[in-house]
């Protein structure tokens, strides 16, 4: 007999992980942090939202600014990315006998990202948070950026010359 190297998930598990997705998507529908797609489909969210953030980590900036950003790319092209999910679900199972999102592990979330990261899915997740996010004037202070300076006379002894706080 040939030993299966699955992970099993139990009935305590499982209970854990669905209660807390549906918590947290009840606590931001309710609380109107989600744009209204994500309402929609919150399982669809929800399973962006953890690749999102997998790509672009940044512990201080919202859900909701990950999932806007997307919002134009999910309105567009739905079915691709919820495809695109479904094989990264596929591929965890296989690695890790977990979906993508039900892996603790960092790293190898990470591994199972850079399995992917040539295909068109990750290319257009990946552009679309990098516009989204770094594009974005209402985060920029959260990188230490103040904005365009050449109205203001441009950068020389508007601070050019001091080290940034996030290198």
């Amino acid at each position: 007999m040939i030993a299966s190297n699955r992970m099993t998930l139990s009935r305590r598990r499982f209970l854990t992980l669905t209660g807390t997705l549906t918590a947290g998507s009840l606590a931001l529908s309710a609380t109107g942090l989600w744009p209204r797609w994500a309402l929609a489909d919150p399982d669809l969210a929800s399973r962006l939202l953890r690749v999102g953030r997998d790509i672009y980590p940044h512990e201080s900036i919202a859900d909701r600014d990950y999932l806007e950003s997307l919002t134009a790319l999910l309105e567009k092209e739905r079915d691709e990315i919820a495809s695109g999910l479904d094989d990264l679900d596929r591929r965890a199972r296989a690695a890790h006998g977990s979906a993508y999102a039900g892996i603790a592990n960092d790293a190898e979330r990470e591994a199972l990202l850079r399995e992917i990261q040539h295909t068109p899915f990750f290319a257009k997740v990946k552009s679309n948070l990098l516009m989204g996010i770094y594009n974005n004037p209402d985060l920029w202070t959260e990188f230490g950026y103040g904005g365009s300076s050449w109205e203001k006379g441009g950068y020389l002894h508007r601070g050019f010359d001091a080290e940034p706080d996030w290198l």
